[in-house]
């Protein structure tokens, strides 16, 4: 049986989320999703450490091994503007190349919902590049709908679902 858990990451685990976000800016790069650089950037194990230092960053362990990695933020999400206190935004979800396809993506959003409507919130909000059409429909096979669009360099979309609406269950 497959033993999953989320932690808060912290500076032990930089080069572990190093290598996953790598893997899925790989991954965002084969659909012509360049919302995080072009082929050939990525990110610096300064730029993670960065990361980890000044936002709620965690890791997924299975059996053991670090296999994704997100931020779960509650203030005001840049994307989104000033909005009442009604939401959690998602951010930076990694999944480590070979883990793809397991359910991990839903694992994460489902955790992020569970801590969402544990602080009195109702929706879980996320954006992406709206030309990454595959990943723009995982989202939507989830359940998110996306509320709107926000032009900034690229086109992102905003995607919102309701944090008591799991896709898989309570982790």
């Amino acid at each position: 049986m497959t033993k999953r858990i989320v932690r808060m990451a912290g500076e032990g685990d930089v080069p572990a989320l190093t290598q996953i976000r790598n893997d899925a800016h790989a991954k965002k790069v084969a659909h012509c999703d360049y919302a995080w650089g072009k082929e050939g950037d990525g990110f610096s194990e300064r730029w993670v450490l960065n990361n980890v230092s000044q936002k709620d960053v965690y890791v997924v362990e299975q059996d053991g091994t670090s296999v994704g990695t997100f931020s779960l933020d509650f203030d005001d999400d840049s994307h989104w503007g000033t909005q009442e206190p009604i939401a959690g935004y998602v951010h930076g979800l990694c999944v480590r190349k070979g883990f793809n396809g397991h359910g991990l993506g839903s694992f994460m959003l489902d955790w992020c919902a569970n801590k969402v409507s544990g602080v009195n919130r109702r929706f879980v909000r996320l954006d992406c590049d709206v030309q990454n059409a595959k990943l723009c429909a995982y989202y939507e096979s989830l359940g998110f709908i996306r509320a709107g669009l926000k032009p900034d360099g690229y086109v992102w979309s905003l995607y919102e679902k309701l944090a008591y609406q799991l896709s898989t269950g309570r982790p």
